[in-house]
């Protein structure tokens, strides 16, 4: 899997499944530590699904303290950084 060109797991319930490894190097973290914070409540992360014209992406955002990543996610389910930002 090269690292423009991840992908996630797309359940039936349209649910997404993002392995760790993909977020936590985004966030300066561990899997380990990534897990750890959002099981804690540091890390927020919200969806926006565009559904115009054919374009089904979904944008994925994260943050933990002054940090911020964003996917996208296209429809086939592979996935890249959007951007990676330290406010």
């Amino acid at each position: 899997m090269n690292a423009n060109n991840r992908n996630c797991e797309i359940e039936e319930d349209d649910s997404l499944q993002i392995d760790a490894r993909e977020i936590a190097p985004l966030l300066g973290l561990t899997p380990e530590r990534l897990m750890a914070e959002l099981r804690a409540g540091h890390i927020y992360h919200v969806a926006e699904e565009n559904r115009d014209d054919d374009d089904n992406r979904m944008r994925i955002i994260f943050r933990f303290r002054a940090r911020m990543a964003r996917l996208i996610v296209e429809s086939d389910g592979s996935m890249h950084p959007e951007a990676n930002r330290t406010h």
